[in-house]
């Protein structure tokens, strides 16, 4: 199955400091025949993004250490996957927080807990930005 705008097999980059949210995402991802790499802290993710391509990036907000606010700082700044979407994934999903994550460069915004159908619909509907 297709999961991201026509591509196959897309390459797709999970940020997340819960294990469950992790592990689900690999599951629900890897059955969409979506090539998977997972973090679970900022740093690492930061060492992932530099030196691997990917076709869309999901990462979490909320965590300790680095925030997915710092982390998409960092990969928008950086020369590899600076153009690569990426989707906020968070346990806020108030307008305002929605509208602080689109405003910070997300390209969507999924709420935690997550219904399973949302994230492929999501990553479905995305189109990859122009440098």
């Amino acid at each position: 199955m297709t999961v991201y705008s026509g591509l196959t097999d897309p390459r797709v980059f999970v940020l997340d400091d819960s294990s469950d949210t992790v592990e689900m995402l690999k599951i629900l991802l890897r059955e969409s025949g979506a090539a998977l790499a997972v973090a679970t802290a900022g740093n690492e993710a930061l060492q992932i993004a530099a030196e691997s391509d990917f076709d869309v990036i999901v990462s979490d907000i909320s965590m300790s250490g680095m925030d997915g606010f710092e982390f998409l700082r960092n990969v928008k700044s950086s020369t590899r996957n600076a153009n690569v979407p990426v989707v906020a994934l968070t346990g806020f999903g108030r307008s305002e927080d929605v509208e602080r994550a689109h405003a910070a460069g997300f390209q969507a915004h999924l709420t935690k807990p997550l219904d399973v159908d949302l994230p492929l619909a999501t990553l479905r509907n995305m189109s990859p930005q122009k440098p």
